[in-house]
């Protein structure tokens, strides 16, 4: 969780961000209609759209909320608007950077110009990303299992099972660093003593940093064990985000007047979408998110509306909120340069 982004290698992310949104668009949009898909968008129904939105906003306010009530555990003072730009901040990185990789480090960084020590942040992402792990995994391998008879027999099921076996193999060493050391040592140690066998200068090195995250996994752990109120607090705040998220094609496809989809249906795959495609090594799934929806909700969407509701569906939940979370770090940005210049 280190804040080591150049100006230069995020310019070239989102340089990369930008190029694969275009190139998505045209593979995916180049047989479409564009007229009549205009005019589809068009006559959408404002107050689902707009629920759509709230859906997002609902999203970030929660990992705002964990942010800051870990943050306030770990002893640190945090107002509900930074807690905001901290989870809008996480928000824009992860989008714009390959599997997310962004996001952490700069919500540190963001952290650290506030005066939160570097520890204490730490620990308040790591409950956060243990917690949203939890409630994905969870509602991805429901939702396998509900749509079960639709994905078993499609290549898709390959897709996540990639997907799927990435995200658990991440939560079990998340949870076995927090709570075995035993097993977390022994883990450090096959790991290292590989890379020695191979001769690799950098066994040492890589053997002192993971016995120190171990160090914070596992003090974050012993908060955890004695404030357990407050860890079924945070995965209680997790379930309504995620589910708020998971809604959002739900809410599109009555933005479009659609035929009526049962709920559940709609949501499970939506869980299973996400887990799919979030570990692939693309800045916010970009192309892998749009493609896979079309393969997925072919079945229970008309395929005629089907490229509306991707377009409006990745719209609100991503390129909008993408949108707003740059600019928000923008104004704060140019906010901060102005100050430092009065002070100067």
């Amino acid at each position: 969780m280190e804040h080591n982004f150049s100006l230069k290698r995020l310019l070239a992310q989102l340089a990369l961000f930008v190029g694969l949104i275009a190139l998505t668009f045209f593979l995916l949009l180049r047989e479409q209609n564009l007229p009549e898909l205009l005019a589809a968008l068009r006559g959408v129904r404002l107050r689902w759209l707009a629920l759509a939105a709230g859906c997002m906003c609902v999203f970030l306010l929660c990992e705002a909320l964990n942010l800051r009530r870990c943050l306030r555990l770990f002893g640190c003072r945090c107002t509900v608007p930074q807690a905001v730009r901290y989870a809008m901040t996480g928000f824009f990185f992860s989008s714009v950077t390959p599997s997310a990789s962004g996001g952490q480090p700069m919500q540190l960084y963001a952290m650290h110009r506030d005066r939160i020590p570097a520890s204490c942040g730490t620990l308040a992402l790591l409950t956060q990303f243990s917690s949203f792990q939890t409630v994905t995994v969870a509602f991805a391998a429901m939702g396998f299992w509900a749509q079960s008879a639709q994905l078993i027999r499609s290549p898709f099921r390959w897709l996540f099972a990639l997907g799927g076996g990435l995200n658990l193999a991440l939560l079990l060493l998340t949870l076995t660093a927090m709570f075995s050391r035993r097993l977390s040592h022994a883990l450090i140690r096959a790991l290292c003593g590989l890379l020695r066998a191979l001769r690799s200068k950098k066994a040492a090195v890589l053997e002192q940093q993971l016995n120190g995250q171990l160090a914070l996994y596992r003090r974050n752990a012993a908060f955890l064990q004695k404030n357990p109120a407050t860890l079924l607090a945070v995965l209680a705040v997790t379930t309504v985000q995620i589910a708020a998220f998971y809604s959002i094609p739900y809410l599109v496809s009555r933005s479009l007047a659609l035929p009526p989809c049962p709920f559940l249906t709609v949501f499970s795959l939506q869980a299973v979408l996400f887990v799919s495609v979030s570990s692939l090594p693309l800045p916010g799934a970009v192309g892998a998110s749009e493609g896979t929806f079309l393969l997925l909700f072919g079945a229970v969407f008309p395929a005629a509306a089907l490229p509306d509701a991707m377009l409006l569906s990745r719209g609100v939940s991503f390129y909008l909120f993408v949108l707003l979370s740059g600019l928000l770090i923008a104004c704060c940005a140019l906010r901060g340069q102005k100050k430092n210049s009065e002070r100067g």
